[in-house]
């Protein structure tokens, strides 16, 4: 693994050491990156919290919303990727995905309190998935599109 991927392994390792078992050095394109994968507890394996040190870039995952943290100006790819991990685990936020049939339309990351109950951001959409990491808020939407 080349420097950055080393420096964010060790402070992701610092931060989260209950997940150690799932994080490790991971082959991207022909390149050692870091990597961790952690299941989600309510969904085990079918939810994933990925992150990644590809291109050096902090790229984090969780359902259909992803993020990418690097660190140009005055930004911190761990800071900033860490923040959206913290969101995510708190179960106070929750990735909301539209879909019409099988097709994404798009996703937000969204606070709890301000779920959707409909499609207004997404008219086209025709399904609303609500995704939380301990699995308590999760929800579809069954919606009429607006072409």
């Amino acid at each position: 693994m080349d420097a950055f991927s080393k420096k964010i392994e060790s402070k992701f390792n610092s931060s989260f050491p209950q997940w150690a078992e799932y994080f490790g050095p991971a082959e991207y394109e022909g390149v050692t990156v870091f990597e961790a994968r952690v299941p989600s507890p309510s969904n085990g394996q079918d939810s994933l919290l990925i992150l990644d040190t590809f291109e050096q870039e902090v790229t984090v995952s969780f359902d259909s919303y992803h993020i990418h943290c690097d660190d140009f100006g005055n930004n911190n790819a761990y800071e900033d990727a860490q923040e959206f991990i913290l969101r995510i685990i708190s179960n106070e936020y929750a990735v909301v995905s539209y879909w019409r049939e099988f097709k994404w339309c798009g996703s937000e990351i969204v606070a709890i309190s301000n779920l959707p109950r409909d499609n207004s951001e997404y008219p086209y959409a025709n399904i609303v998935k609500v995704r939380t990491w301990s699995g308590a808020q999760d929800k579809e939407i069954t919606c009429v599109p607006r072409d």
